[in-house]
């Protein structure tokens, strides 16, 4: 049929639906206009104004037979689908079919036509160019006085852009942005509905609680960005072993949570079925990360919940049961996992009383110094290490072992760090100024504590309130901090070292050992890790690696000082090593301030 001849298509009939139409889009008219020729020429409205409608429309419009053949197309039309009205006329629809809808889709569609005599709907077409756009449709039925159809009259318009806005808002509400996998508030709505799933079915159902096991290191010693690399290849390992049923999404940090649905109905065998899961996971996630051609190895800890008909729990009391079993097989030695029992919760009690009672002791001077003499091989003192403890109103002494950990994890190491760099600073100005001579007084910082943005400040400020010689003074840093971001890290050191503080390297061969690294570093003396000594003597490994860091002070001109020494043969190998500084119980436990001073006095 000859494209010149489709304006006599503007008949009666598509007069009344293009009136339809007009009805449709215009909020100011609210009655059906009566079709008749008298009417339209009362008014002088000719049908050349429906075919200004239909080509000027922004809306893509297509006419088209009894038989579904295209007879006319907008230019609307060609600019949303790429196809030309010569390409499109005696086409079907079917030219811009996606393929995505299946038959029922379009029985729907046909039988809405059939019954209603229109459709209206989302749906997907494919573009000329291949490219998939999504689609608001109209499609109404032009029908002659026998009710016998003689056009369908389709209009729509391109909503892709409408349906990828809140395609990414739905992202940003459900998914993290850094590993793509599902946010907390996604899980926990699939959550609960496996919940009720299992009480239907009788199946039970698991949640797995993933902690990477010190990943803080890797974000402390290489940056975050590895950091998130590691994560967001965390976040493949563990969708490649998961089912498609099974959902895993990241918390946020480090912390992952996997939901298992439908195991069992035999409690003994979703068990197993959990555990399994969990050691495909523990054995994946250590496998070696080649990050920037660094390889590096992490491990996990697990803890397992399982719930059933019986659970009549919130989401939130089965992920903080998960969260409890992780804590457990955390003591138990990491890179394992842990089923929740009742018992756990008691333990989990004890902690977060831990963490209350921390942040009351320190604002209420129950942090206190205890102080270990450093010796030479010669028994002279050459100085002290600074050991916090908390001394607790009513439990007494609390191990720095019991709540340093829990510290680091909420940030209370900050202001605990602070507490401690003043307590030290005020007792060792206060020695001197009592006339005893300590050479130097070192003091752990944490790797948070360092970090924190004020650090510099904070030192120079506890050297300001006290008045202490500020050569006497050496920071103890971990060996793991020194390449976080090494300029950084230096240029810290330096201004802290034109005020004549001093540096160690505590638990020295413990971390990323670098000879590079610690020729750049203003570093005045090397420590000695306690692992090493305490097997110095029996093990060749041990004994080899101790010559070694030994060697290396001497090639660096460093001072190299022993920690844990407890034996006189740990003593007489250390010599023959050239090793002649030492701190441990073979010398004297650590001492509360009044009996460092007797200490003092005998010289």
């Amino acid at each position: 049929m000859s494209v010149l001849k489709k304006a006599g298509y503007f008949n009666t009939s598509l007069e009344r639906e293009m009136s339809s139409s007009f009805q449709q889009h215009s909020p100011f008219v609210t009655t059906t206009i009566p079709l008749n020729h008298a009417y339209y020429r009362q008014f002088q409205i000719e049908p050349t104004l429906y075919q200004c409608f239909f080509e000027h429309s922004s809306d893509a419009m297509l006419i088209a037979d009894a038989d579904c053949k295209i007879l006319h197309v907008n230019p609307a039309f060609a600019a949303i689908t790429g196809y030309s009205l010569e390409e499109s006329v005696g086409q079907t629809p079917h030219l811009l079919s996606s393929g995505v809808h299946n038959d029922s889709f379009y029985d729907q569609l046909w039988e809405s036509l059939n019954q209603k005599g229109y459709w209206r709907g989302e749906l997907v077409n494919k573009h000329k160019n291949g490219e998939l756009f999504s689609i608001w449709q109209r499609i109404n039925v032009i029908e002659d006085d026998n009710r016998q159809v003689l056009y369908y009259i389709s209009s729509f318009s391109d909503i892709s852009i409408i349906k990828n806005t809140e395609r990414k808002l739905w992202q940003m509400a459900h998914l993290d942005s850094l590993s793509g996998l599902a946010n907390r508030a996604l899980f926990e709505q699939r959550l609960l509905q496996e919940i009720f799933a299992a009480k239907r079915s009788g199946q039970f159902g698991a949640v797995i609680f993933l902690d990477l096991d010190d990943f803080k290191k890797i974000n402390d010693s290489l940056g975050h960005k590895y950091g998130d690399k590691v994560l967001q290849e965390v976040a493949k390992r563990l969708q490649t072993i998961l089912r498609t049923e099974d959902t895993v999404a990241r918390l946020g940090g480090d912390e992952f949570i996997i939901l298992l649905s439908g195991l069992t109905h035999n409690l003994d065998d979703a068990e197993k079925m959990a555990g399994s899961v969990a050691q495909k996971v523990l054995d994946a996630l250590l496998q070696v990360y080649l990050i920037d051609s660094q390889e590096l190895q992490i491990s996990a800890s697990l803890g397992i919940t399982l719930f059933s008909t019986a659970f009549d729990e919130s989401t939130e009391k089965l992920l903080s049961q998960a969260d409890i079993a992780m804590y457990a097989a955390k003591t138990e030695g990491k890179s394992t996992f842990s089923f929740y029992h009742p018992g756990m919760q008691e333990q989990a009690n004890k902690r977060l009383s831990i963490e209350t009672e921390l942040r009351f002791a320190l604002q209420n001077d129950q942090i206190i110094l205890f102080y270990q003499p450093q010796y030479g091989s010669g028994h002279q003192l050459l100085g002290f290490e600074a050991l916090v403890r908390w001394q607790h109103p009513e439990k007494g002494m609390i191990s720095p072992d019991d709540f340093l950990p829990i510290a680091e994890e909420t940030g209370l190491i900050i202001e605990l760090g602070e507490r401690i760099l003043y307590l030290a600073c005020h007792q060792l100005a206060a020695w001197h100024s009592q006339g005893f001579e300590v050479p130097h007084l070192a003091i752990n910082i944490s790797p948070v504590q360092f970090n924190h943005f004020n650090f510099v400040e904070s030192v120079i400020s506890a050297l300001e309130l006290t008045g202490v010689n500020p050569y006497a003074v050496m920071l103890e840093i971990t060996e793991s901090l020194i390449i976080k971001d090494v300029n950084e890290v230096i240029e810290k050191m330096r201004l802290l070292k034109q005020r004549g503080i001093r540096f160690s390297i505590d638990d020295f061969g413990t971390g990323y050992s670098s000879l590079a690294y610690l020729q750049r570093m203003p570093i005045d003396q090397l420590k000695i890790d306690r692992s090493f000594v305490q097997d110095i003597t029996r093990n060749e490994n041990d004994a080899a690696l101790v010559n070694a860091i030994i060697a290396m002070a001497g090639s660096l001109k460093l001072d190299i000082i022993a920690e844990g020494v407890e034996t006189f043969e740990q003593v007489d190998h250390l010599v023959g090593c050239g090793c002649n500084a030492f701190q441990g119980y073979w010398f004297s436990r650590p001492l509360p301030g009044a009996e460092v001073l007797a200490k003092l006095d005998k010289g």
